[in-house]
């Protein structure tokens, strides 16, 4: 992608603030000096410091210049990393209580979501959707009332497998099928490979409605720890192997929700070789992957797939359109056996939803909008840092994410995020306690916050009201 020469000072400073080169408190040289420094216009310089003021990296000060605002946080602190001193054990989930009462926040229309991890409609292309939605409407309307195939719309597919070329192989139309979500896909996936009873692998930390589906399905869990530098313990991993019976692996492997943490391409790539060499599936999670604040979209785990062990899974949810619910799956060496439990789960995807995505696609605006949308959130996750930064209090410690939607905040053992959470209600805010998102109820210390709305003057004093309310739990 070619930038302007405004984004590429832009991105230069940005890269000197985050690698601490430039320090927190720092002035930045006036506009006439950087325009010399740099051969460039000053109208380009203002250009460049306008988008870092944006984004929350650098400040104006009346009759000084600007100077550095961002703090670089915690940096791989070894007090945050996820791991257990145990070893490998099946653990069982006991948060049901605690989901039921964070789901029950859906139907308050009056709270401030910091726990919602979906964009915000303002992120969102509504209005070209719904032209889409017209356009599936008035040109397919003959076919709208039928069934559709079970592994879905042929264009469609034939589409996302060319998406995917951008960033990793190209994977044909017949090898893929069309889901309700990127759920529906994890779900087809394990009922695949598994059966009542069996014990797979997964994170040690996750979507809670992942946690709760596989605790549905009669399955028994190994959690693996998660690094913050790495992400995924493989050799956590392969002791379990050692000592369990594993069917399966299961890994929400880029942005990981709720700690924001992203397996490292050579990490995946030996996952996927160690899995396929002791022929265990591995159930990929990329429903954030597009999500990514760097140059280059991250690795997935499919693209070292020679074997077809890795079942890979993602959906527009996160990036296009959440209440269309298309999703799509990629289960390698699995698909009859994905595709038979698509009839017998659903039949097939809603007809209309699956046209509407084709033809946003169709008109080649999908990646615009997320360049856009990674744009947006990019400037969202700095500017709520920087608000978390000066009003939790000093103990409060977390990782700035590079990519993806969430915050994990850690504070002292003694502190409770469920209480954080009960007291943030009564004020109309609602936030995600750590625990949820545990298989076994640990991380009781943690809480999850997301950046995925606009960052405004509500936003604001919400975090600074739940900041304020975690100083007063920990008195």
């Amino acid at each position: 992608m070619n930038l302007f020469l405004y984004q590429q000072l832009a991105k230069t400073l940005e890269e000197s603030i985050q690698d601490g080169v430039l320090k927190y408190g720092e002035k930045l040289p006036s506009v006439r000096t950087t325009s010399r420094q740099r051969g460039v216009s000053p109208s380009t310089v203002f250009q460049a410091y306008y988008e870092l003021e944006a984004k929350g990296l650098i400040e104006a000060r009346p009759k000084s210049g600007y100077y550095v605002r961002f703090d670089k946080l915690i940096n791989g602190e070894r007090s945050y990393v996820l791991e257990q001193n145990s070893p490998p054990r099946i653990t069982q989930l006991n948060t049901a209580n605690i989901i039921e009462e964070l789901e029950g926040l859906r139907d308050n229309t009056s709270i401030l979501r910091l726990s919602s991890a979906y964009p915000a409609t303002a992120l969102l292309p509504s209005a070209r959707m719904q032209k889409a939605i017209i356009e599936a409407t008035r040109m397919h309307k003959d076919s709208l009332l039928h069934y559709g195939l079970p592994q879905g719309n042929l264009a469609l597919r034939t589409l996302i497998g060319k998406q995917m070329l951008e960033w990793g192989n190209y994977h044909a139309p017949a090898d893929m099928l069309i889901t309700t979500g990127c759920m529906e896909a994890l779900n087809l996936c394990l009922r695949a490979v598994t059966k009542a009873g069996d014990i797979i692998a997964m994170d040690q930390l996750t979507y809670f409605g992942i946690a709760q589906m596989v605790e549905n399905l009669g399955l028994k869990v190994i959690s693996i720890p998660i690094h913050p530098e790495k992400g995924f313990d493989i050799d956590f991993l392969e002791e379990a192997i050692a000592k369990f019976p594993l069917k399966a692996c299961l890994s929400i492997t880029n942005f990981n929700n709720p700690t924001g943490t992203s397996i490292s391409s050579a990490h995946k790539k030996r996952l996927v070789e160690f899995l396929s060499q002791h022929q265990i599936p591995l159930i990929e999670d990329d429903i954030y992957g597009e999500l990514y604040f760097g140059p280059n979209r991250p690795t997935t785990c499919k693209q070292y797939d020679k074997e077809g062990w890795v079942m890979y899974c993602s959906s527009f949810s996160k990036t296009l359109a959440p209440g269309l619910r298309v999703g799509y799956c990629l289960p390698g060496r699995f698909l009859a056996e994905v595709v038979r439990q698509k009839r017998i789960h659903s039949i097939c995807s809603d007809t209309l939803s699956q046209l509407a995505v084709l033809h946003f696609l169709q008109k080649g605006r999908y990646t615009h909008h997320l360049r856009k949308l990674r744009s947006a959130l990019h400037k969202q996750a700095l500017q709520y840092a920087q608000c978390i930064k000066t009003s939790f209090p000093a103990a409060t410690r977390f990782v700035m994410p590079e990519g993806g939607m969430v915050f994990w905040l850690g504070f002292p053992a003694s502190f409770d995020g469920y209480q954080l959470f009960s007291k943030a209600k009564k004020q109309d805010i609602g936030i995600s306690p750590g625990q949820v998102f545990s298989s076994d109820g640990a991380f009781k210390n943690y809480i999850r916050l997301s950046f995925s709305h606009p960052f405004n003057k509500k936003i604001e004093e919400g975090l600074q009201q739940v900041g304020h309310l975690a100083g007063k739990l920990l008195e």
